[in-house]
């Protein structure tokens, strides 16, 4: 899946302030390097607007402009922390780990800004497998994976959706091929095994909204131990 339409329901979903912030980062990312994105959610942006104007007026509440004033200092307050952080994090961590900060600064600005909000630390997920959670909200997860060539995840399947966009690289799954800037979109009728390509590492942000199930002998490890 490379491209999305205006009518796509994750745009209009964005542009209505109605994803969770795992999917947010997963459209944004998604727009900021694919251009026919960038411009189905302006237009999704637009179609929202115009849906808000036209929605009938409801009353504030008397004390509607102290809790927004009072809303508006706490994000400012947040901003001056998070940009001094993004502004030390970089050469704080660079001098301990310099390779992996500068594949972090290669990638698309949403992800590499929450990634290095995360510390820029990668954790094991599999062997030739890292990851950084990047965010959570109910049962949706955001992580950057970082697939060395020839590995990748076990055969799985979802309880819910799963949503890989390459950054750099490219996997298959045994269905399809997905080089950078293509989206794959499975839910739970789909077993797949993502293995990177030989040559490039591939980077890619992975947005779950549900478990993954893994078959095989892994399947019934995590079965029995009540995955």
């Amino acid at each position: 899946m490379t491209l999305v339409s205006k009518d796509d329901e994750l745009l209009i979903a964005h542009a209505a302030g109605m994803l969770s912030e795992p999917m947010r980062l997963l459209v944004e990312t998604y727009a900021a390097i694919n251009s026919d994105v960038a411009e189905a959610m302006a237009d999704a942006e637009v179609t929202a607007a115009a849906l808000f104007e036209s929605a009938p007026g409801q009353a504030l509440a008397d004390d509607a402009v102290d809790i927004a004033l009072a809303m508006v200092e706490a994000v400012e307050a947040g901003a001056g922390e998070a940009a001094g952080l993004n502004a030390a994090a970089p050469q704080n961590v660079a001098r301990q780990t310099e390779n992996a900060i500068g594949e972090l600064l290669n990638l698309p600005d949403p992800v590499r800004e929450k990634a290095l909000e995360a510390g820029g630390q990668w954790r094991f997920a599999a062997p030739g497998v890292r990851r950084i959670e990047l965010a959570s909200e109910g049962s949706a997860k955001a992580e950057l994976l970082r697939i060395e060539p020839g590995h990748g995840s076990p055969s799985h399947t979802h309880d819910g959706r799963e949503f890989t966009l390459v950054l750099a690289g490219a996997f298959s799954d045994g269905h399809n091929r997905y080089g950078k800037g293509d989206l794959c979109a499975v839910g739970a009728e789909t077993t797949h095994r993502p293995i990177a390509e030989p040559g490039e590492v591939c980077f890619a942000l992975a947005v779950t909204d549900g478990s993954l199930k893994f078959t095989g002998a892994l399947g019934a490890v995590q079965r029995l131990f009540g995955g």
